[in-house]
């Protein structure tokens, strides 16, 4: 990989988020790294203390990156609250798909038992979008009789879950469709834009009541 003096941590993160797409995060070494990129063994050390540190800037990255596909599929999505929502989710388990390295970096338990503060406020700024996300489709009419935190903690398992099934060749293969994607998605229309038509609003509710 050629990189000119100055981006050696960019091209450290590219080949890292390669060998992990490829073989794994077991795989990753920062000597391999540097074997790699043909610059000695001590060179990714002045980026990196060692692969804990790696993964957490993989981390970083990949929340910033999931951030940004998310909000511009929701951007996409058009004005209405639940579809912007549900638009969410189908981008981060598309990213997740597109981008395993990242998704793979962001749960590993290195990585999540020993986040630092930047990583702490990525993730944050994350679940934040979420939060005004579930918040204003649950305005819209999108379960208003449930709190916003269950709808947060409900949704946010569906997507993660989608992404990290279908994400795996193993257990995506057991599935008999063409198109993953499409899987997923109907996956996601269930969870959210279909599961509106059961909202009950807190008028009615009241009224059921008395």
């Amino acid at each position: 990989m050629a990189y000119h003096h100055g981006n050696l941590k960019e091209a450290i993160l590219e080949r890292a988020a390669a060998v992990i797409a490829e073989r794994g995060i077991e795989a990753l070494s920062l000597r391999a790294l540097a074997r790699d990129l043909g610059v000695s063994h001590a060179a990714p050390g002045a980026h990196f203390a060692d692969r804990r540190a790696l993964l957490c800037e993989l981390a970083k990255e990949g929340f910033r990156r999931s951030l940004e596909a998310m909000h511009a599929g929701a951007e996409a999505a058009g004005a209405d609250p639940v579809t912007r929502y549900r638009a969410l989710g189908r981008s981060y388990v598309r990213f997740a798909r597109d981008n395993p390295s990242y998704f793979r970096a962001i749960n590993h338990p290195e990585v999540q038992a020993h986040s630092d503060r930047e990583l702490r406020a990525a993730r944050a700024e994350w679940i934040a979008a979420l939060r005004e996300g579930v918040e204003d489709a649950r305005d819209a009419g999108w379960h208003p009789e449930i709190d916003v935190e269950t709808l947060l903690a409900f949704s946010c398992a569906a997507a993660f879950g989608t992404a990290q099934l279908l994400g795996h060749k193993t257990w995506s293969s057991v599935f008999e469709v063409d198109d993953i994607d499409e899987l997923a998605d109907s996956v996601l229309d269930l969870v959210v834009h279909r599961s509106r038509t059961s909202a009950v609003s807190p008028a009615r509710k009241k009224r059921k009541a008395s």
